[in-house]
């Protein structure tokens, strides 16, 4: 009924081009300008120490996808919001033939842009060389230093 009121006098927003979402990402170190972000291409790996701590931070872990918005008020105002933080993801460490679920973290919500934070220790049986963390489909490359 509100719609068809709302079209009739002429207080539809007009329709928007859909932008995209940005996907999950992910950042690995305490420093923001030497951490590997997660899903761009060609980032150099984050170098690890073999059994030391790894703080792993993130943002945009959600479902759903609200790109865009009417803004304003009444008629032209914004939907009710489908965005809903994760819970229960899996980081996850991949050297190889083995994998080693390092911890579960749950998003924050809408306001704090669905971040999400892990602090954990490497397994003793990562070895030295390439390896591959993960959560949520956002994959970041790091090298284990001895």
């Amino acid at each position: 009924m509100l719609a068809f009121v709302c079209a009739a006098l002429g207080m539809l927003p007009a329709a928007s081009a859909a932008a995209s979402c940005v996907g999950p990402q992910l950042v690995i170190g305490t420093d923001p300008e030497a951490a590997s972000v997660g899903g761009g291409e060609g980032s150099a790996p984050v170098t690890v120490e073999r059994g030391g701590h790894l703080q792993v931070a993130g943002q945009w872990f959600r479902d759903g996808c609200d790109d865009t918005s009417a803004g304003g008020a009444g008629c032209a105002g914004p939907p009710a919001s489908s965005e809903r933080p994760l819970r229960g993801v899996d980081l996850v460490l991949e050297q190889g033939f083995s994998s080693w679920m390092l911890g579960t973290a749950d998003a924050a919500g809408r306001g704090e842009g669905y971040s999400i934070a892990w602090e954990v220790d490497l397994p003793p049986g990562a070895v030295p060389g390439p390896a591959v963390v993960s959560a949520a489909g956002v994959e970041v490359a790091v090298e284990i230093s001895d």
